[in-house]
């Protein structure tokens, strides 16, 4: 991976098409008696590769959660947000035949017209199902670790969305919420924000790589 970048320091903007993975929200019928309150979470064991942060979780305590599946892509944003119920080899299969396509276009054509992008390596998602969909397609993907938060920024994003619905929850008293209003009130906040965001983190990949490589795995800044 090191030296992919090296040769080319544009890379992760204008090779990789857009930055894929899941990520869940739990709803609470009262939003506002948990907004403030500080979460200790964990992404990963030790012994998966890199040591334990505190940049998201996935095992998520209470409440029916909102589980999407969204893309962002250099200088085009939030280009997928598909709400889902359970991830599975099937259901990733269908998932790639569905959006995937519409998800490279809207990206649009990168260097050297590869169809590459970056996605968790969930057991589901590299199940042969969905590889022979990908093959289908004609797409292929960059490995990173599982549960790597650090290798991939739509994870910083993640982490602003959740930001974003407790500043909304806190500022606009919410205290009463069905599943569904909760749900469109999230898919609402990828909206939120700006390319500029989005085209910032995705260009500080150089510099995730240079941080993981000199922490040796250790938690990074990112």
């Amino acid at each position: 991976m090191q030296a992919e970048v090296s040769r080319n320091s544009e890379f992760w903007k204008h090779e990789i098409s857009f930055y894929l993975d899941g990520v869940s929200f739990v709803h609470k019928y009262n939003p506002q008696s948990g907004a403030a309150s500080n979460r200790a979470t964990v992404w990963r064991k030790k012994e998966e590769g890199f040591q334990v942060t505190a940049k998201g979780c996935k095992q998520l305590a209470g409440g029916r959660r909102v589980h999407l599946i969204v893309a962002i892509a250099y200088s085009k944003g939030v280009i997928l947000k598909v709400p889902y119920e359970k991830m599975n080899g099937i259901f990733s299969a269908a998932f790639v035949r569905e959006h995937l396509n519409i998800t490279f276009a809207k990206a649009g054509p990168k260097t050297n017209g590869r169809r590459l992008f970056i996605m968790d390596n969930d057991p589901s998602q590299r199940s042969r199902a969905a590889q022979m969909a990908l093959e289908d397609i004609e797409s292929e993907f960059q490995e990173i670790p599982p549960r790597s938060p650090d290798l991939n920024p739509i994870e910083n994003i993640f982490f602003l969305i959740k930001r974003y619905l407790e500043n909304e929850t806190i500022s606009k008293r919410i205290t009463k919420e069905s599943f569904e209003e909760f749900q469109s009130r999230v898919l609402r906040a990828f909206d939120s924000i700006p390319i500029t965001t989005i085209d910032k983190t995705i260009s500080s990949m150089d510099k995730r790589i240079d941080a993981i490589l000199s922490s040796k795995g250790c938690r990074t800044n990112y």
